[in-house]
């Protein structure tokens, strides 16, 4: 069994290469596109077993998930806890016939994993990727924008992240990220700044791409802070029915709205239920069988709420790369 730490996580997750990255996202959309393919066959058939998460909310305010996934080559659970301090948790990856082949800390992996599936559509939206805006400005939002400089070819130019303070960690990364991408500027705008209003809303008028990565409950911004140019959005930061990242206007600015799992978007997704969305307005991204850029009418809005086959699938293949850098404990006598 190999233990991988989170300072173990993060040195893999840090130093991907792009050949790499893209041969995680390869493996992520792969396995996306198998569940989507097998979840109607009959259980015998199925190669993929994707129960429900189950969900634990203590009268503390912590909300635990419990996410049990198999891909028939491997079985996995993550644990983790929403707190006020942040999340944590673990991911444990099991062989067939029940050996523990590694446990690994859940924070990057989840927050990585994550911005990985945003990440599929963003490799083939066709428009420009010059100035990305996000949202938030924890790991979520710290791991969408190394991803997207680092297969965005050189398309992205600036960076904006807006939040309601400048956290050390974002601090910290600009410093890196300048050195490493001097051809991007990097910028923060604060909830708390002079005539803030104003400034989002010309900061999202210039935007091509939005990222939103925060447990919000109200919007982030009108969709009339929007122009009529195309835009790729994503949320991945609400997972309860009364959060919502953006308003029904702005959800439902695309021909579709993407996501990772129907039944889970719909049944978790605050902006999905409060805008009555029905299915036949989803598309998974496991029916995007072809690489090819997208054909669009209006915008490109991608809802994430995650799926445990996406922690085991990562799971197994940071494992298999920890092996390969000689990375993480071995512990022989579990």
């Amino acid at each position: 069994m190999l233990i991988l730490k989170e300072r173990d996580v993060y040195s893999l997750l840090s130093d991907l290469t792009v050949q790499e990255c893209r041969r995680l996202l390869d493996s992520l959309h792969g396995i996306l596109r198998e569940y989507t393919r097998t979840k109607h066959a009959a259980p015998s058939n199925r190669t993929i077993i994707q129960p429900h998460r189950a969900v634990i909310t203590t009268k503390l305010g912590n909300t635990t998930l419990f996410m049990p996934s198999s891909v028939t080559t491997t079985t996995g659970m993550k644990v983790v806890t929403i707190s006020p301090t942040g999340l944590k948790g673990a991911i444990n990856v099991f062989s067939p016939d029940g050996t523990l082949l590694g446990l690994l800390n859940a924070d990057h992996v989840t927050a990585f994993r994550t911005a990985l599936a945003v990440m599929i559509p963003f490799v083939r939206y066709p428009y420009s990727k010059e100035h990305i805006v996000v949202f938030g400005a924890g790991r979520q939002a710290e791991w969408h924008v190394k991803l997207a400089l680092l297969l965005g070819e050189g398309a992205v130019k600036r960076i904006t992240v807006v939040n309601r303070s400048t956290p050390r960690v974002i601090e910290q990364l600009f410093e890196v990220l300048r050195s490493k991408y001097p051809g991007t500027s990097f910028e923060v705008l604060l909830k708390t700044d002079s005539d803030y209003e104003a400034k989002l809303e010309e900061l999202l008028k210039a935007s091509n791409v939005v990222f939103c990565c925060t447990p919000s409950t109200e919007p982030h911004f009108p969709a009339s802070y929007l122009d009529h140019n195309p835009r790729y959005i994503s949320l991945i930061g609400s997972y309860k029915p009364e959060m919502q990242e953006v308003d029904t206007e702005t959800l439902l600015s695309g021909e579709y709205i993407y996501v990772d799992t129907e039944e889970g978007c719909l049944s978790e997704a605050g902006e999905l239920i409060k805008a009555n969305v029905q299915e036949h307005q989803l598309i998974e991204l496991g029916e995007l069988l072809s690489d090819k850029p997208f054909a669009l009418q209006g915008n490109l809005v991608f809802k994430c709420v995650g799926l445990g086959i996406m922690d085991t699938v990562m799971g197994g293949e940071l494992l298999q790369m920890a092996k390969e850098k000689d990375l993480g404990l071995i512990v022989d006598d579990f």
